[in-house]
């Protein structure tokens, strides 16, 4: 699709960056505002953590599996400011620990924590701003400036983009570095110069160097390399000497030397980043102890034999850093993971799982301006028709290449993963999406050789949009446009929960997607405001209970309740379950739904037997407030650590049973939409507890 630069018709402020400019700083204060007003997500700290101890020790055992840059970036503001690091030497960090070592880092070593967010936030938001940039620049190039202004403020007002270009993960920049990288490839695959090639390496080693999933660009660039090749088109030359390549072989074998520079650049990169050192472990900070959160031979044991023969090579002649080797061997390694959806719990994920995010987390007028886009392709495709020149382009979707590649082969991947956890995981696609949607910018161009055969009463100007077409087309974008900033604003701050209308909206959110589609943790500063406000709620007696999904500290942001199994328990000490009295029941919108937890799926009789089993023994001293000491009086044939374990299993199921009835009954209000608020009597809790179950399966569902 040929550039309309030439015909836009607009304004010279229009031509100028302020736009540019307002857009960007639009997205940059809905988004850095509203992520100021959350808490930290489950990811956060330990990317924080991860890049704290690469800047200040140069050891790169933590964390390895989440990127070395993505991580160093949100530290690196952190590190400047002299925020200390957790004593290195106790069993946590000599074993690899990163969430132990997190919670020590975060919360224990004498940091503030919300001070460290602020800044390594605010280091994400300038890949943020990039990314931006990079839309708008490649959307006109292709489309015109109209086009880019519509794909940058697509990019701008995405709740998607809102939600997590702003945390300190490593989402963003590998959005940002996948984008980069495919157009890279594709420039270098017209035009060989030193300029391509250097970017070209940069930005593939940095795909590679934030996340895992960057391997993809390996087919990625064997498509494009397929459909450059079949273009016969010259491939300039612009070292050295000018001239330009012909033929198939030719080609072929250019481009197959140009992989070889370019892998060699790519793995010179990540080498740099590691500090030269195959080892993961900093001289200084290794002993007898030292090793991975999971060792290597049981990282190999859990992977597919060829994977772990590569690995093995390229440990056996290091062929790149062992902690990049490890983080890419344990990515494998975690494999499937508990998934919900649409009131479905799995453990091997949904072909449809990702379509779903992306259909219900979207706002409509998204798609109205994608389908106008699609409409103007058709249109200026038939109205160059009446132009001579026509018959000497290009196919129409030959510049669209590399953005249809990115596109096809990434849905492709994500649609048969079982890595079902979040919406996050297809952020890749949405800059190529946003670009290939500045087509709706093709009805804002002047059809001048269109024109032109009219008046000549050319047969083709059949195939010519009328005036009254092209103003309501551009109307229908405008509108579309100023609709999607609307939703944007009236969404604040709460963009990781944000659904469309026609999914319902928010409210029912919970019963659609949970985990960080929805609810990474992301609302202690909300409840704690609630609480504060409602303390009329907490007096004479009234109990506050909390289930909570993510790796904060409800103590650190001042909430003091009785806990409820929350996911890994370790924001409070091992003791006897608390009592269940009549109260409000505060409890993250993940922990609601069967997922997480030693029992997950739907309440079942395996579950209920098991329950009434333990509950025969331990309610009535539970409900009388009775400690451990009372506890092991009454089952003396347990060892004190097979009580513990009989108390948490206990304690695990009647939370269970208490959200199999929960999730029969709306909440009396929400947090941020991802802390539900249950306010139950003694009579509910007696029906959610001792009366028939409110769901029962006849087996748990992960059986077969």
């Amino acid at each position: 699709m040929p550039a309309a630069t030439n015909s836009v018709a607009g304004s010279r402020l229009l031509r100028g960056p302020l736009p540019v400019i307002v857009l960007l700083v639009c997205h940059l204060a809905l988004g850095y505002s509203a992520v100021c007003q959350k808490s930290m997500t489950f990811d956060e700290g330990v990317h924080l953590t991860g890049g704290m101890s690469y800047w200040s020790l140069g050891d790169y055992r933590m964390h390895p599996e989440n990127g070395n840059w993505s991580q160093r970036l949100a530290a690196l503001p952190v590190w400047l400011s002299g925020t200390r690091f957790v004593p290195t030497g106790d069993i946590t960090w000599d074993t690899g620990l990163p969430w132990e070592t997190s919670d020590h880092f975060l919360f224990r070593a004498g940091n503030d924590l919300d001070t460290m967010l602020v800044r390594g936030r605010a280091a994400i938001a300038l890949a943020s701003a990039a990314l931006g940039l990079l839309v708008y620049l490649w959307s006109r190039k292709l489309f015109g400036l109209p086009g880019g202004l519509i794909s940058l403020t697509l990019y701008a007002f995405s709740p998607t983009f809102l939600a997590n270009g702003f945390l300190t993960t490593s989402d963003l920049m590998a959005t940002l570095f996948f984008t980069a990288s495919v157009g890279c490839l594709w420039t270098l695959l017209q035009c060989v110069t030193l300029a391509a090639v250097g970017a070209t390496c940069f930005s593939v080693a940095g795909l590679l160097l934030v996340k895992f999933s960057g391997v993809l660009i390996g087919p990625m660039a064997a498509v494009l390399v397929a459909i450059r090749l079949s273009d016969l088109a010259p491939v300039h030359w612009r070292i050295g000497r000018p001239r330009e390549v012909n033929g198939l072989t030719p080609q072929l074998a250019l481009f197959a030397g140009l992989a070889v520079v370019v892998a060699l650049g790519v793995s010179l990169v990540i080498w740099t980043s590691y500090g030269f050192r195959y080892s993961a472990f900093a001289p200084d900070q290794t002993n007898e102890a030292t090793r991975f959160q999971v060792t290597w031979e049981g990282v190999e044991e859990g992977l597919p034999p060829y994977v772990a023969r590569a690995l093995e090579l390229g440990r056996q002649y290091k062929l790149l850093p062992e902690a990049w080797m490890y983080g890419f061997g344990y990515t494998l390694f975690t494999g499937a993971r508990h998934s919900f959806l649409d009131g479905m719990y799995s453990t091997k994920g949904w072909a449809r799982f990702f379509p779903y995010c992306f259909a219900w987390k979207n706002p409509l007028s998204l798609f109205v301006v994608l389908a106008l886009g699609m409409w103007g392709c058709r249109v200026a495709r038939r109205a160059a028709m009446a132009d001579a020149a026509a018959s000497k382009q290009r196919a129409w979707w030959y510049p669209l290449s590399p953005l249809l590649v990115l596109w096809g082969v990434y849905w492709a991947t994500a649609i048969t993963s079982s890595m079902n956890i979040g919406h996050r995981h297809i952020l890749p696609t949405y800059p190529p999406l946003f670009i290939l949607a500045g087509a709706a910018g093709l009805w804002f161009r002047s059809f001048t050789g269109s024109r032109a055969a009219r008046s000549k009463k050319d047969p083709s100007a059949a195939n010519v949009p009328g005036g009254a077409l092209i103003t309501g087309a551009r109307v229908a974008v405008l509108a579309a446009l100023a609709s999607y900033a609307i939703v944007a604003v009236w969404s604040w701050p709460n963009y990781l929960a944000y659904f469309n209308l026609l999914s319902g909206g928010p409210d029912h959110a919970y019963r659609r997607l949970v985990d960080s589609s929805l609810d990474w943790g992301q609302d202690l500063k909300g409840l704690k405001r609630w609480l504060h406000e409602h303390q009329d709620d907490t007096a004479d007696g009234q109990r506050v209970y909390l289930s909570y999904f993510g790796m904060a500290g409800p103590q650190y942001y001042g909430i003091d309740v009785r806990p409820l199994p929350s996911f890994r328990m370790r924001w409070h000490d091992e003791a006897a379950p608390p009592p269940l009295v009549a109260g409000l029941y505060c409890i993250s919108a993940t922990m609601v739904q069967p997922i997480y937890g030693n029992y997950p799926g739907h309440w079942n009789t395996v579950y209920e037997e098991l329950y009434q089993r333990l509950r025969s023994v331990f309610e009535a001293p539970v409900q009388q407030g009775a400690d451990l000491s009372a506890m092991a009086k009454l089952v003396p044939q347990l060892n004190p650590e097979e009580l513990k374990m009989a108390l948490r299993n206990y304690e695990e199921l009647r939370f269970s049973r208490l959200c199999s009835f929960l999730r029969q009954r709306e909440p009396t209000t929400k947090i941020g939409y991802s802390i539900l608020i249950y306010r139950l009597t003694d009579a509910d809790l007696a029906q959610a507890l001792v009366g028939p179950p409110s769901e029962l399966l006849a087996k748990p569902e992960n059986q077969p």
